[in-house]
């Protein structure tokens, strides 16, 4: 099947609108109040490490909650914990940079006192630290050295949290903007609704989507790529950590209570609804060339005209493919509820543009012109909106049945039918 299933929310990414769904919350696991005083935490090897206020060490199981404490009470001043490669990596309140044997807690340091003052936020990808200083700089650590480099201009003073997903950084301002940077040169760009994300408090990551838990409850699930936000749960209020172990979405709420999310705790390894599939950098962008070789200007012009009127979210094709069901019978209620959003959509097709609603929140029209039509494909180019300069092909299988599929490396799809 040529759509992506880890790519159903086509349409919200194209409008940059912003779908209410979901109904997940908090499911306690563990002893109440057992992980009070946590100032830091992050997932290695399967199992959730945090260090509380005294300055212990403790590794937690997230299937059940259960715990032990490692080493001696020796991280009192820790300020960020990440999982480096068989260690974990802390930044003390001083700068200073250790590494820590998760076994036995015991420690080094492998570069200078105070090398990381000024540390405001940090992330670990492909086995190197990342962190922003407070005068806006990013830094690129080898932790097991000890040594740093700097990466691109001092861009970045406003930011809140930063993350690693889709094999890129992704910082959030204390605005609430979304931007995506480039880890080799700094470069960056802004995605997503402006201040969309002022409200969030906690973060974590699985592939290319992040979720959130934000300051009014809600638990929020973004493709990073494209900054679609989706709201998959609520209940999440005073959230402090979120993590993502062995496929479990689990958090540490202000009470230091340990919980599970996504319902009863299921993986969620299979229910990522606004997820753009990642492309590796080595295969070569998408391009309409081919289509534009075979372009028939009577069958474009058929073609459009076929194109116009109202169409629906179609999920039949969906349902016969088999990694539908898989995903299905994964997680049944998250997929039930991407489902339920796709016969929700709306599109609407005139010769001043293309008006999407989602939920009955509707966005548009947005201008687009076309680029080539042949067979039964029609190729479009939006001339406006948050997908400005972005191409679709569009496939008719018959005059009422039509699948979109963005011209990217995504390749993000989505199905409609004529009502």
């Amino acid at each position: 099947m040529t759509n992506r299933v880890g790519s159903l929310l086509f349409a919200l990414a194209m409008i940059g609108t912003t779908a209410h769904a979901g109904n997940f919350s908090k499911s306690p696991v563990g002893s109440p109040g057992g992980w009070a005083g946590t100032i830091a935490g992050t997932v290695l090897d399967g199992k959730i490490y945090t260090v509380e206020s005294g300055g212990s060490l403790y590794a937690t199981d997230p299937a059940d909650g259960s715990w032990s404490q490692i080493g001696s009470a020796d991280f009192a001043n820790t300020a960020f914990l990440f999982a480096a490669e068989n260690a974990l990596a802390s930044i003390e309140q001083d700068g200073t940079l250790y590494l820590i044997n998760p076994a036995d807690g015991s420690w080094q340091r492998p570069g200078p006192a105070g090398g990381w003052a000024n540390t405001a936020a940090g992330a670990m990808l492909n086995g190197t630290l990342y962190t922003i200083e407070s005068s806006g700089s990013l830094y690129a650590s080898d932790p097991a050295a000890g040594t740093w480099r700097k990466v691109g201009e001092a861009d970045f003073a406003a930011t809140a949290f930063l993350f690693a997903a889709g094999g890129q950084l992704v910082a959030i301002e204390k605005s609430g903007n979304f931007y995506l940077i480039n880890p080799d040169d700094g470069s960056w760009e802004r995605t997503g609704d402006f201040a969309a994300w002022a409200g969030t408090a906690a973060g974590a990551t699985l592939g290319g989507v992040l979720y959130t838990a934000e300051t009014d409850g809600a638990l929020v699930a973004t493709d990073v790529a494209s900054g679609t936000r989706v709201p998959v749960g609520s209940g999440f209020d005073g959230v402090r950590f979120l993590f993502l172990a062995n496929n479990l979405l689990c958090g540490i709420d202000a009470a230091g209570n340990f919980f599970h999310a996504a319902g009863t705790g299921q993986a969620v390894a299979e229910a990522t609804p606004p997820a753009a599939a990642e492309s590796p950098a080595a295969i070569p962008a998408p391009s309409t060339q081919e289509d534009e070789a075979q372009n028939d200007p009577a069958r474009a012009g058929a073609l459009t005209f076929q194109l116009m009127g109202q169409w629906a979210g179609d999920t039949a094709p969906l349902e016969q493919d088999p990694e539908f069901m898989k995903q299905k019978e994964a997680a049944p209620e998250m997929v039930q509820q991407v489902v339920d959003l796709m016969k929700g959509m709306k599109m609407s097709v005139t010769l001043d543009g293309i008006t999407m609603e989602v939920m009955g929140e509707k966005a548009g029209p947005f201008a687009y012109h076309v680029v080539a039509g042949h067979d039964d494909t029609l190729v479009i180019e939006m001339d406006g909106g948050p997908k400005q300069g972005v191409r679709s092909r569009i496939v008719f299988s018959d005059p009422k049945h039509l699948q979109v599929i963005e011209v990217t490396p995504e390749g993000k799809a989505m199905f409609f039918q004529k009502p």
